[in-house]
């Protein structure tokens, strides 16, 4: 007696059994299209999933427990069997150093919360800004890509300025005009001061940046690693509020130096809290 031939198509019950995913996620993933069924019944509307699809749906599973986000989890599955290897290490390299960043954090927050500091006070000074134009790009990132954003689009924008003949006339610097962490991606504008000729190109956009006070901190390069940076924001917007009002400009941090050129303990830049005198 033969064994009898396997089913060619799993309710979204059967699946979910097999696969040990809920019928709630498998949902979610359809309608996300991580992993849609193989079709769908004209007649009952009902999900039907192949067998075949069982694999993928595992792997699904096993990537949420390393706590892979589902924008990751969808690159392992569209990659070639050959790469994902490689790709999962990259991925998880990424997460052990988002969990070391979110246990720095946590201990920066206790510290506060129980009216200690392993942070150090910063001197802010407080200074004029004139007016200046300035050449700029917007970009939305996340936490791991800001490094690497801010790097990119600072030395995007010296070479826009260097093709047109316009040249720097004060160090760039980098606004915040939203949080940027686990629920918002900003965004930023990386801002490069200029005088000469120049006109916008694709991202690139020239505005005047107009005059104001700001509180201000100066950094070494180490003393920008997260999260012992929060402490100069603390400082920076403490000083501000004590000489002014919080005005429409947002917070910033300049960058008068290549950063790729300096040591840990090189001067490396400045957090800027714009305010308004009283």
């Amino acid at each position: 007696m033969t064994d009898p031939a396997p089913p060619a198509h799993l309710t979204i019950s059967a699946f979910a059994s097999a696969s040990r995913l809920s019928v709630k996620a498998l949902r979610l993933y359809d309608e996300l299209e991580l992993l849609p069924p193989a079709r769908i019944d004209e007649q009952s509307g009902y999900r039907l999933y192949s067998p075949a699809q069982l694999p993928d749906a595992r792997l699904i599973a096993r990537l949420r427990g390393l706590g892979l986000p589902l924008a990751d989890i969808r690159r392992v599955l569209e990659a070639p069997a050959a790469d994902r290897p490689e790709l999962l290490r990259s991925l998880w390299a990424q997460q052990r150093a988002e969990h070391a960043r979110r246990e720095e954090l946590a201990r920066f927050i206790l510290c506060q919360l129980q009216g200690e500091t392993t942070m150090p006070n910063h001197a802010a000074q407080t200074r004029s800004v004139p007016a200046q134009q300035v050449a700029t790009l917007t970009r939305r990132v996340s936490v791991a890509e800001l490094p690497a954003a801010i790097g990119a689009g600072l030395r995007e924008l010296h070479k826009q300025l260097a093709a047109q003949g316009a040249a720097p006339t004060a160090a760039p610097f980098v606004i915040y005009h939203g949080e940027v962490n686990a629920d918002s991606d900003g965004p930023i504008e990386l801002c490069q001061p200029y005088a000469g000729a120049l006109q916008p190109t694709g991202e690139l956009t020239l505005r005047e940046e107009p005059a104001h006070h700001e509180a201000f901190v100066t950094l070494t390069q180490a003393e920008f690693q997260f999260p012992s940076i929060l402490s100069a924001y603390d400082d920076a917007e403490s000083s501000a509020r004590a000489h002014g009002e919080s005005g429409p400009l947002h917070c910033r941090e300049v960058y008068p130096d290549d950063w790729d050129r300096l040591n840990e303990d090189d001067v490396a830049g400045e957090v800027a809290w714009p305010y308004t005198p009283r």
